[in-house]
């Protein structure tokens, strides 16, 4: 998968946190801990490397399974990495 993809899937996850879609504090402050991180992802020109050591899919299947409100966005961005490799 190229950059441009993760990258698509990271500007939905900045609208929901810009949006503030979520309510509960908590979550917004961990979901944008991983934004963070998916964005340090993708200006680092090797997402799947950096991913990988940051064992971000833990993160992100947590989110899928606790915040319905981006389960969608999630799981686009859980099937991206998965065509990474990761």
């Amino acid at each position: 998968m190229s950059i441009q993809k993760i990258q698509s899937e990271f500007d939905k996850l900045s609208n929901i946190l810009n949006n503030n879609i979520i309510a509960d504090e908590c979550t917004a402050g961990t979901l944008k801990e991983v934004h963070d991180q998916l964005q340090e992802a993708i200006l680092s020109g090797d997402p799947a490397q950096y991913l990988r050591n940051k064992k971000i899919t833990q993160q992100l299947l947590l989110f899928e399974e606790t915040s319905p409100v981006v389960g969608k966005v999630i799981k686009d961005i859980m099937n991206t990495l998965a065509g990474m490799g990761i």
